[in-house]
């Protein structure tokens, strides 16, 4: 059995980045990796639509600073700040979506270097 192969499409003005292997199609923001959209099976978005773009399909993390005795931390949604394409072929498409942490965010985003594939 063969299977179409898997597209990738970079949209330059919307900033968006499309999959699609002929069955299902998810869309992403870039350069941060927000899922926007789902297509599968004639259903045009499986997502909430109603939701803005960037409150559909994200990552998160509660974190504190070495040696905080609160119980709440903080609060931060993971996005990157840039996109490459990894691997594309006609069996698969590989993305990386990353963010790189430097001291100018100390305090402010969790000490981490992070990219999301």
């Amino acid at each position: 059995m063969s299977f179409p192969p898997v597209q990738l499409q970079i949209v330059e003005n919307s900033q968006q980045v499309a999959m699609d292997n002929g069955i299902l199609q998810v869309m992403l923001s870039n350069p941060e990796g927000i899922v926007t959209q789902i297509q599968y099976n004639g259903i045009q978005n499986l997502l909430e639509e109603r939701n803005t773009l960037d409150n559909r399909g994200y990552w998160d993390l509660v974190w504190s600073e070495l040696g905080f005795t609160g119980t709440t931390g903080t609060y931060q949604r993971i996005t990157g700040t840039s996109f490459e394409v990894v691997v594309q072929n006609d069996e698969q498409v590989e993305l990386s979506f990353k963010t790189t942490w430097d001291t100018s965010f100390q305090g402010k985003l969790a000490p981490l270097n992070i990219d999301r594939r």
